[in-house]
């Protein structure tokens, strides 16, 4: 799991860190120091020469102690006393910047040298409120920061959400990201997806209450002109009744496609039902025999002709399915001319897929046309007038529901394939 803000926010920090120690060190570095070191050295210094002096004196006593001192600089000789052990053994003295050390019954003491009140004042007032006002104003600057740089790209996904709400659905948040490349991106890039997809369902609403209004007034209109017929000459009842029935015929059938689809579009959750694809191919080209031998048309099939039980399930609906090879089976036969075939096949492809392909010796279809005649109530060029322009888009979404796709392509020698791909389940997720 990518956490690119996390190795912003901490990046930052050490950045900030960084930045805040480099700060202070180069303002003390200006700073002057209480003592100078060639002089007077600092308490280690100090320290080292106590004991210094008194490994001397342990060693070879007094003489070792004067041989030890005698190179020393007359400073650090004037600063360092000897006395005899005392009752209170060699306790420091009152002042606090004397080094005491006890060695052979001696009091060794170095009084280091005292600070200036200007080096007081740097020591006990200066530096402390300098060091904490650096780390409050540094927190303070990267906290600025930090919380403009998260809280930036979240009012703009609150301001587009509020537009969404209002029913703007072409707000996108993707190009006012920037070049970001963090979790909030993500989440503008899946903004931006989410409001594409409901422009497209509205859109899709649109244009099919568009559609079906359109549909359903050209049965109605001729039901009433059959009604209006019928009042002025009442000889022909015969054959108005004939006409109102025919057309009672249409628009049931139109619901009924309608109602198909409707059902294919609202079930979007996945399916716990399987089918055996071979069996359904061989229902579908059971029933349509009848209408190709009708139609003069010949039917050409290749199924397998054995298969164990479970090598052709499928994940989904066997009714969705086969309703959608048999709209695909009827649009083959009805645009192949009288006498001529056509090929239904069936063959796995690769792992755990099969390929169901259904080749016509038709007219074929515009250049163009293929995705579009996938969508309700598109007809091709050479379709004018045959059906509601439903079945391919029920086919198609019926395919999909069950994992597959549905592909139109020309022939070339001539008429339409249509390849409907679908994924197999593997025997071993059932035993499992």
């Amino acid at each position: 799991m990518k956490r690119r803000l996390f190795w912003k926010i901490w990046l930052g920090f050490w950045a900030a860190y960084l930045l805040l120690t480099t700060g202070l060190w180069s303002y003390w570095s200006l700073q002057p120091f209480p003592y100078q070191p060639d002089w007077d050295p600092p308490h280690a210094a100090g320290t080292a020469l106590v004991e210094a002096a008194a490994n001397a004196l342990e060693r070879g006593g007094p003489p070792g102690l004067e041989q030890q001192i005698a190179n020393w600089p007359a400073a650090y000789r004037e600063r360092l006393t000897t006395d005899p052990l005392a009752s209170d053994s060699c306790a420091p003295t009152v002042d606090p910047r004397a080094i005491a050390r006890a060695a052979n019954d001696y009091c060794l003491r170095y009084a280091l040298p005292p600070l200036t009140d200007g080096d007081e004042d740097w020591v006990s007032t200066v530096a402390p409120p300098d060091y904490l006002i650096a780390i409050a104003l540094a927190g303070l600057a990267f906290s600025a920061v930090l919380a403009a740089y998260l809280t930036s790209p979240i009012h703009r996904l609150q301001a587009g959400f509020g537009r969404l709400a209002q029913g703007d659905l072409s707000v996108r948040l993707g190009p006012t990201m920037g070049r970001r490349k963090d979790e909030v991106a993500d989440l503008a890039r899946d903004f931006d997806a989410m409001a594409e997809r409901l422009q497209e369902l509205v859109d899709a609403r649109d244009r099919l209450l568009h559609d079906v209004s359109h549909e359903l007034r050209s049965p109605l209109a001729r039901m009433r002109l059959a009604a209006d017929l019928l009042r002025r000459d009442p000889a022909r009842l015969e054959t108005s009744l004939d006409r109102i029935d025919h057309e009672a015929d249409h628009l049931d059938a139109l619901v009924g496609e309608l109602l198909t689809l409707a059902r294919l579009e609202s079930d979007a959750g996945p399916s716990e039902d399987y089918f055996d694809l071979l069996e359904v191919l061989r229902l579908v080209v059971n029933d349509a025999q009848f209408e190709a031998e009708a139609q003069g048309v010949t039917l050409n099939v290749e199924l397998p002709a054995d298969s164990s039980d479970d090598e052709w399930l499928i994940l989904g609906s066997g009714q969705l399915v086969h309703r959608a090879f048999e709209n695909i089976l009827r649009n083959a036969l009805r645009f192949s001319p009288q006498g001529l075939a056509v090929h239904l096949t069936l063959a796995r492809t690769g792992t755990g897929c099969c390929t169901v392909t259904v080749d016509d010796e038709g007219p074929g279809i515009a250049e163009g046309e293929a995705a579009r005649l996938l969508q309700p109530f598109v007809q091709g060029a050479n379709q004018s007038g045959a059906g509601f322009g439903l079945g391919l888009g029920i086919a198609r979404r019926a395919i999909a529901a069950s994992g597959g796709s549905v592909t139109l392509a020309n022939r070339a020698s001539g008429g339409l394939r249509v390849t409907i791909t679908l994924p197999l389940v593997q025997s071993r997720w059932l035993s499992a």
